[in-house]
């Protein structure tokens, strides 16, 4: 477990700066689109939802830009070990398992994608917040609704996602999640190993993905769940073959 540890501290350590200004940016750059779209917000357009003001000013795509953008990280500090010193020897011959070489890298994109995740939702409450004092300073305030940002969770398709109120969305959310950093990994060890037959699981796990976002954005928060457990189920079964598959890949050494 030292070994672990350690390495997992050299990969969050080499991440970490990339990282903090990626979610910096998810934190500030919805807030300006925010304070754009409200310009010329009057009494006469101060009845639009929250979860419909961040979603026309463009806010959504701004984080899926963030998100993709730690992804394209994530996949350069793994071909990074490939290039100029080649580390990728150094790591293989440690004097640890293999399996502590994969899940500290695995951990550390764990760990960076969680911090994306609470930056989007703290950004997510401070342009409401923002939001909120524009339409309070209009007509004294009588325009403010209550409950505002609990209600926008619940209508909104996206920060349901984020932010899941049901078990079965939950779970649906913890799968997808699970799946995207284990297969982006997968991925980028197939291509290394010339395994390209893995990418048919990869595609599959995104297929399922596709379809159960599709099904989420469809249903609203009462609409029972059931497919998605299903759904869920397969994506972790996918999930624990890739994690399987890329252990011994490298126990293999066909990385390399």
């Amino acid at each position: 477990m030292r070994g672990y540890y350690r390495l997992l501290n050299h990969e969050f350590s080499s991440m970490l700066r990339a990282v903090v200004f990626l979610c910096v940016g998810t934190i500030v750059s919805p807030l300006l689109f925010l304070n754009a779209a409200m310009k010329g917000y009057d009494r006469y357009s101060v009845h639009q939802r929250f979860e419909d003001i961040y979603a026309s000013s463009g806010c959504i795509i701004v984080f899926l830009i963030y998100f993709a953008a730690l992804c394209v990280f994530f996949l350069k500090s793994i071909y990074a070990n490939y290039w100029g010193s080649k580390s990728i020897y150094t790591y293989l011959t440690l004097p640890v398992k293999r399996e502590a070489v994969y899940f500290s890298k695995l951990s550390a994109f764990s760990v960076c994608m969680m911090m994306l995740l609470a930056s989007q939702l703290v950004s997510v409450m401070l342009g409401y917040s923002l939001v909120t004092a524009k339409v309070a300073s209009i007509h004294e305030g009588e325009y403010v609704m209550n409950n505002g940002l609990f209600l926008a969770f619940i209508r909104s398709d996206f920060l349901r996602l984020l932010l899941p109120l049901s078990f079965s969305g939950l779970l649906s959310t913890v799968s997808i999640g699970i799946a995207l950093i284990t297969g982006v990994y997968y991925g980028a060890l197939c291509e290394r190993s010339k395994r390209y037959w893995g990418f048919i699981f990869i595609v599959a796990a995104l297929a399922v993905m596709i379809n159960v976002l599709g099904k989420r954005t469809e249903q609203s928060f009462y609409t029972p769940g059931n497919h998605l457990y299903l759904a869920s189920a397969a994506l972790l079964v996918l999930s624990g073959f890739f994690v399987w598959h890329s252990i011994r890949l490298m126990k293999k050494g066909a990385i390399a």
